[in-house]
């Protein structure tokens, strides 16, 4: 048996005898109590519904969970999440995919077109995954396959929801703090309550504040200091006002300074030093809000107006050699991206015969502006290359959802979204040469797509028992074309816009319990058709490359997700998921000549796990503890190159004690230190022949720590 695996089993078998006397010293000899789980409530699909009786793929993380596991980033949660997979390239987790469908990256001259929701509360942070802090967050939720009723073009691979606390009609709050190994430093207070003594539910409040501070695990031997260090500044504030017996506001306004160092790579792969003379930045500073209006005073109807506007300032910088010893070269991209959206949808008071033979109905409009600029400096000591570019989106879209009873346990569920999108931009590419102090002629390009779009939804569900539910659904999703406005391209050979591409999403599965609860489980199994396939494709070598999206031809996947928990006794639970995909990318040439496919797509990992145990000695108070194995196949990161990510198990704990409002805890993260990968290049790099060669990113190595909060 392999040393990590005895690790492990150590870890369970010394949980297992303290669950087990506890159990023995504390229980009946007749019985054990019964074990009920809380019911969870998600919230990122049309319909929100107990996660019990939801007909689709869905992975939710509690706040316990996230306590549990020392979680503090939802970078901290992206291995553990079935058949999710991210791309490294920045200084946290920012372009995630869902059953391989998403970007993995923006470079200069690349658009903001996501295939991936990532949604806090009700603010669209969809391609910034970088501010995503757990801190006063209650539940994380993941939905995957394409989401075209409830959110259209910007989730052919589903959706990512943060849901934050909410104001409560008596005051509460928590404070935290954290420190632990590569010089981390955190610190938190969330407040919360009723303004108006005399009604407490009319106006209430929460307020959450949170610091991180950390050297980001690499040091620049040739500056000599911590050039990769993040420096993460979080503010939220969340209200709900019931005006009047009809209406209901709920709003937010969020800050976030994200002002870290981005020097990652090193010419030796070697992980932990870096060489370069010019370290760069992953700065992101966002400003949003949001406000969701419910008026109850219809007959048989709900009105619900949803409107969200965010403002993202960032920064993206490397040195382009990362080292003082070779060609000189620094690249610096700063983007404006300003994002507004507005939903209003009706949705019948009644979930049986609403609308006659309709048991209950939705219908909805939405309207989404897009618009960002970008300036992206590229300088060496003979030439400043520049590139500006602007791009704009607009979508509007009608949707509707019916659900018909067909029997006492069977139900029809038949949804539809057409969505009309309009793109329009610019890219200007710029050239001044040092040596001769002259500026070659600008060239601009302005391409534009438009498109009407068409998905749905059929799904049908069938209480097997009261207990079991399982499902059947076909979905019809897309993702939108658009346009390419990195003017470094060569246009008619590269396009200045691709195509839509349109999926077939089938899916089947089971979710119920057993044993009073104490068992539950589920399984989830699907098919992805997709035709006229995008791909983003790069050329050049050094620091000199452009970007353009294409059209290859069809691809599929197949696989399912799998998650099962059981509780052993109240105090002891074990938990596990299983996931697989097996994906194939068929051959195609670009109008360039640039080939590829004839292989599994890229972020298709064959198989991905979790197996895990959780030990707390009372719901309030006492020892707790709790042990995991995380683990991925091989994933390639790119459809234009061949190399992969390398297979990786990681080993993470956490053992703590809780006393009256107090939680003092011990974690680890990567154990035993395993050396995984979060982004492989494979490129010419390195003087004198620039010999195309294998370039990694490292993800995060071992790291220790301990925490400590106060709740009241």
């Amino acid at each position: 048996m392999k040393r990590p695996t005895r690790i492990l089993l150590s870890i369970i078998a010394t949980l297992s005898a303290s669950a087990l006397v506890h159990a023995q010293a504390n229980s009946p000899a007749a019985s054990a109590p019964t074990v009920k789980l809380a019911p969870v409530l998600v919230t990122a699909d049309l319909w929100a519904s107990p996660l019990t009786k939801l007909p689709a793929s869905v992975t939710v993380f509690d706040d316990a969970t996230l306590q549990a596991g020392g979680v503090r980033h939802f970078g901290d949660l992206v291995n553990q999440i079935s058949n999710l997979t991210w791309t490294g390239g920045t200084s946290r987790p920012r372009y995630f995919q869902i059953r391989g469908i998403g970007e993995n990256s923006q470079y200069e001259g690349e658009t903001p077109d996501s295939a991936v929701r990532f949604m806090v509360d009700d603010m669209d942070f969809t391609g910034l995954g970088t501010l995503g802090g757990t801190f006063d967050v209650s539940q994380v939720e993941v939905l995957r396959g394409p989401q075209a009723g409830a959110f259209g073009a910007n989730a052919a691979g589903g959706v990512v929801r943060l849901v934050t606390n909410a104001p409560t009609p008596f005051w509460t709050g928590r404070v935290e703090t954290n420190a632990g190994q590569d010089a981390l430093r955190e610190g938190g207070f969330a407040l919360g309550g009723p303004l108006v003594a005399a009604n407490p539910e009319r106006f209430m409040v929460r307020l959450a504040v949170h610091q991180s501070r950390s050297d980001g695990f690499r040091h620049n031997v040739t500056l000599n200091r911590d050039t990769n260090a993040r420096d993460e500044f979080t503010a939220r504030l969340r209200f709900t006002a019931v005006l009047s017996p009809a209406w209901r506001w709920e709003g937010a306004v969020l800050f976030s300074d994200v002002n870290n160092g981005f020097d990652e790579f090193a010419l030796d792969n070697n992980g932990r030093r870096t060489f370069s003379d010019q370290p760069g930045r992953d700065e992101q500073r966002s400003t949003a809000a949001s406000l969701r209006g419910t008026y109850a005073g219809l007959a048989g109807a709900r009105l619900t107006s949803i409107t969200g506007g965010s403002r993202v300032k960032s920064v993206y910088s490397y040195d382009d050699d990362w080292t003082a010893a070779s060609y000189e070269g620094f690249s610096d991209v700063r983007r404006t991206r300003s994002v507004f959206n507005q939903e209003l949808r009706l949705d019948s008071t009644a979930t049986r015969a609403a609308l006659g033979w309709i048991d209950r109905w939705t219908l909805g409009a939405f309207f989404s502006n897009t618009d960002e600029t970008s300036s992206y400096i590229n300088k060496d000591p003979y030439d400043v290359r520049g590139l500006k570019t602007r791009y704009n989106a607009d979508n509007v879209a009608l949707f509707g959802q019916i659900a018909h009873d067909l029997a006492a346990h069977t139900r029809l569920i038949v949804g539809l979204r057409s969505e009309r999108v309009n793109l329009d931009g610019r890219g200007t590419k710029t050239r001044y040469r040092a040596a001769r102090s002259s500026y070659d002629p600008e060239i601009t390009f302005r391409p534009a797509f438009d498109d009407t779009l068409l998905g749905g939804k059929m799904t049908l569900e069938h209480d097997l028992t009261s207990a079991v539910l399982a499902f059947a659904s076909v979905t019809r999703g897309y993702k939108a074309g658009g346009i390419n406005i990195d003017a470094r391209i060569s246009p008619p050979a590269d396009p200045l816009t691709y195509g839509t591409e349109q999926l077939w999403n089938y899916e089947a599965g089971f979710r119920g319990h057993a044993l009073d609860h104490r068992l539950t489980g589920e399984i989830t199994a699907f098919y992805l058709d997709r035709a006229d396939t995008q791909v983003r494709d790069s050329a050049g070598f050094g620091g000199n490359y452009r970007f353009f999206t294409a059209n290859g031809r069809t691809a599929h996947i197949v696989g399912f997700e799998a998650a099962a928990s059981y509780a052993v006794t109240p105090a002891w639970s074990f938990r596990g998921t299983l996931a697989q995909m097996s994906s194939q990318l068929d051959p195609f040439k670009l109008t360039n000549g640039n080939t590829g496919g004839g292989r599994s797509l890229a972020n298709t990992p064959r198989t991905g796990y979790t197996l895990g145990t959780d030990f707390r000695r009372a719901a309030t108070a006492g020892v707790f503890a709790h042990a995991e194995i995380v683990g991925r196949a091989t994933q390639f990161d790119s459809n234009n190159q061949n190399e992969a990510r390398r297979a990786f198990h990681l080993y993470n704990a956490s053992f703590g004690y809780a006393w009256q409002q107090w939680t003092f805890t011990v974690w680890g993260k990567n154990l035993l230190n395993t050396r995984y990968e979060k982004r492989v290049f494979f490129f010419g790099n390195a003087d004198p022949d620039y010999i195309e060669t294998r370039y990694e990113a490292r993800a995060d190595p071992r790291q220790l720590g301990v925490s400590a909060s106060y709740r009241f």
